[in-house]
């Protein structure tokens, strides 16, 4: 992200995996007066630098599953407002099904979403 930003940082960053290595760094990944918005729910308890948040005046903002949201995020997405596109990584036909859950078993960090469809027309 750093290279990205000319050393600055993102302004907003989504952590949406939970994993519980990520929050030792996602701090890092923004840019003073930035936003962190905790989406994932990890297993437990996490470590967070709170004195480089504080440092770096970043928000901290909060999403419990979809509570509250759902039905909104649909009509930006269903508005052409929203474009998901770009987080899906590759798309397999249904009877690649398997390679596709094999694929997501690896954890390959390039891989934002991996995407099933069930007819050949969205391929």
């Amino acid at each position: 992200m750093q290279a990205e930003s000319d050393g600055w940082g993102a302004d907003v960053v989504f952590e949406a995996s939970g994993a519980t290595q990520e929050f030792e760094t996602v701090i890092k990944t923004l840019r003073p007066g930035g936003a962190l918005v905790l989406v994932g729910l990890p297993p437990g308890q996490v470590p967070f630098d709170v004195n480089a948040a504080i440092a770096r005046e970043i928000r901290i903002e909060t999403v419990y599953r979809y509570a509250n949201v759902f039905d909104r995020a649909l009509a930006l997405i269903a508005s052409g407002k929203v474009d998901l596109k770009p987080l899906v990584t590759e798309t397999f036909g249904f009877e690649q099904s398997i390679e596709a859950f094999e694929r997501a078993a690896q954890g390959r960090p390039a891989d934002i979403k991996l995407q099933i469809v069930l007819s050949p027309e969205g391929v």
